[in-house]
């Protein structure tokens, strides 16, 4: 049997290899259950590279590759698929459209090149989820960023990938067309069953997608798993506060009042003021806020011009090198990360008495809160 082409049908991406750079060697031995996991890390930390070498544009010094238990590259036994047989999809910053074809013809380019045994799904299907229909005749150089993202997204999918590669595919974009896409890619995950690595610098952006994380520091993975268990360790911690540490919440809209230039959303029971929104009573969405903008109070007070106001316990107190970061469990329901993250002093923690299962308020300007994408 070609092991190369045998599959346990277990989802996962199952990494261990070595490749020399000019400044460091990379080395990464991780295996990544589930729908999707992002990689953080700074600039040159080897981040491109690795999924370089999962797509086979780049060939391992030593190790192997697995997806989806299929044997890719396994240096001991001879076995290296070319790029093409990989079943790979590849999303890059610049998305890198033929120009000289319409929307329709980029979309079909790889679907029309699988046998079609190997189709997984119909253009008609991939043309629907995106949302792209209106655009099939244009011409690339006609599309927006965010539209150009999502062709490059429909190409990459209609391949009938194993796999979906994203590297920092949203880094040129502004925050509202950010905000549009996101919600397309958990489709992906959630929808198609195609699990994806996302390579991105905001913290923000990523817990939108995936809570499992990747840390890579000069090509070594010094951390690895739920964002909320890693975040407060010392090689990640001031990686995080350099990107922005950021909470993301789902909420539920109740009301919005344009005069005011406010809305209110409900969390988890809780009600919570955000800048004015219009989106429909009852619409799920995400919102963040940055550990730097919450104050932590062991009671709620009176006469406040905050706003919000949300009641929870603490359940981890963390001295980092002389940070201290509070987690309180605010009781998120289905869809969130279950905890905020609070960065406070030395001098409060000792004061206020900060200490695991204590009740908090947590206080939230408004204005502080940063409206995120739609979660459906």
């Amino acid at each position: 049997m070609d092991r190369s082409a045998h599959s346990t049908g277990v989802t996962m991406l199952a990494l261990d290899v070595e490749y020399a750079l000019a400044e460091f060697t990379l080395r990464v031995k991780v295996e990544c259950p589930g729908a999707a996991t992002a990689i953080l890390g700074p600039s040159g930390a080897g981040k491109t590279t690795l999924l370089n070498l999962i797509a086979g544009l780049l060939r391992p010094d030593r190790g192997t590759v697995r997806v989806d238990g299929v044997v890719l590259h396994a240096s001991d036994e001879g076995i290296d698929l070319p790029p093409e047989r990989r079943r790979i999809g590849y999303v890059f910053q610049d998305d890198l459209l033929f120009p000289h074809l319409n929307v329709e013809a980029n979309l079909r380019y790889g679907y029309e090149r699988l046998p079609t045994a190997d189709r997984r799904f119909a253009p008609e299907r991939i043309i629907d989820l995106l949302e792209i229909g209106a655009l099939l005749q244009r011409r690339t150089v006609q599309l927006s960023g965010g539209e150009r993202q999502r062709v490059a997204l429909g190409r990459a999918l209609l391949a009938s990938p194993r796999l979906l590669l994203m590297d920092e595919p949203l880094a040129s974009l502004d925050q509202g067309l950010k905000s549009r896409i996101i919600p397309y890619l958990r489709h992906i995950h959630s929808d198609l069953d195609i699990p994806i690595i996302y390579v991105s610098h905001s913290v923000a952006e990523i817990l939108e997608l995936t809570a499992q994380v990747m840390v890579l520091k000069r090509g070594q993975v010094v951390a690895h798993g739920d964002f909320f268990h890693i975040a407060h360790q010392p090689e990640v911690l001031p990686l995080v506060e350099e990107y922005g540490f950021e909470n993301v919440l789902p909420v539920e809209m109740v009301s919005g009042d344009a005069a005011l230039g406010v809305s209110l959303v409900r969390c988890n029971g809780q009600a919570l003021k955000v800048p004015y929104c219009p989106r429909p009573v009852g619409a799920r969405m995400f919102v963040g806020v940055r550990a730097d903008d919450i104050i932590l109070a062991r009671s709620r007070p009176q006469g406040l011009s905050v706003r919000n106001m949300l009641e929870g316990h603490i359940v981890e107190v963390k001295d980092v090198e002389g940070k201290w970061l509070v987690y309180v469990d605010v009781g998120v329901e289905e869809g969130g990360v279950g905890r905020l993250a609070v960065k406070v002093t030395a001098e409060a923690v000792r004061e206020l008495g900060l200490a695991v299962g204590e009740q908090v308020v947590c206080l939230m300007k408004t204005h502080s809160i940063r409206l995120g994408p739609e979660m459906e």
